[in-house]
């Protein structure tokens, strides 16, 4: 999970989100903060042809590069992820679905 220090890197992330491979995955949306710690834990990512779609994905394992937020998950894999209004708040409900979900998917532990 990128720390506290990484979100006026996020904020000032150029639009673009990666995934893994460098592939493009869509345009940087919203920043959900852990309520708890104050760090950033999910972004909404809008997806397809004219970003009609937006989904929120793990930054566990995020890194930055070239001024591009790059996280671990593929583009269908936030596609298949459980849908959260990207405007509403971060419950805890949704928060644990979320997590449970990207952490099967995460390459590290080989969901």
């Amino acid at each position: 999970m990128l720390g506290h220090g990484y979100l006026n890197a996020l904020l000032n992330a150029k639009s673009t989100v990666y995934g893994p491979q460098r592939e493009k995955v869509g345009t940087l949306g919203n920043i959900y903060m852990d309520a708890a710690s104050g760090d950033p834990d999910f972004v909404a990512v809008r997806l397809g042809l004219f970003g009609t779609e937006e989904l929120l994905v793990s930054l566990r394992g995020a890194v930055f590069t070239d001024g591009h937020l790059q996280v671990r998950f593929t583009k269908q894999d936030i596609r298949h992820a459980p849908r959260v209004d990207p405007g509403a708040r971060l419950g805890d409900a949704e928060k644990a679905m979320l997590d449970g979900y990207y952490s099967v998917m995460d390459p590290d532990t080989g969901g």
